[in-house]
């Protein structure tokens, strides 16, 4: 997969980075390439997407052999796909721009916000479905009123619930 260049400062610092998609060298020799997420003051780093690549054993040992006669397709990298990755400060050694984000600044705000008025009416529905599912009904009987502090509700699917005026626990005195 080849990526864009990405026109970054010099002097920019890793919070303006998130979510740019970012490579990570380690102390142990492998690279991780992933969309920068977050991080901390220790360093530590959450990429999202991440792939792990490095160089298996074998290979490093040919190429320490053979310094002169190495070419870049004799070289075979391993990659792994990880996902949702943290990296922990200590053993990170670098981090290199690789991909602008996918979504500008102003576009990923207007999809929070898309977002967050689509979980507020879903809030809305469950709302009032949870409304409209119980019911009190008032029974009578040849003109006696039924009892107040026990009336009977039924549910959409037709199964009795009892509720009772409140009453304190054992122990506890009303007042």
């Amino acid at each position: 997969m080849k990526y864009n260049k990405a026109s970054v400062q010099h002097d920019s610092k890793l919070g303006n980075l998130i979510n740019y998609r970012i490579r990570v060298i380690t102390a142990d020799g492998r690279v991780y390439i992933g969309q920068l997420m977050a991080y901390d003051k220790h360093m530590n780093v959450v990429l999202g997407d991440c792939v792990e690549e490095r160089i298996p054993k074998t290979q490093l040992q040919k190429l320490k052999e053979s310094t002169n006669n190495v070419s870049a397709s004799d070289i075979k990298v391993e990659k792994r796909v990880l996902g949702l990755t943290i990296l922990r400060g200590e053993h990170i050694l670098s981090t290199v721009v690789e991909d602008k984000p996918l979504l500008s600044k102003r576009e990923r705000i207007s999809n929070e916000k898309k977002q967050e008025k689509q979980l507020q009416k879903q809030k809305r529905k469950r709302s009032n479905k949870n409304n409209g599912k119980v019911q009190k009904q008032t029974t009578s009987t040849s003109g006696t009123s039924s009892m107040p502090s026990a009336t009977s509700s039924t549910d959409n699917r037709g199964a009795s619930l009892q509720t009772r005026k409140f009453q304190p626990p054992p122990g506890f005195k009303k007042r």
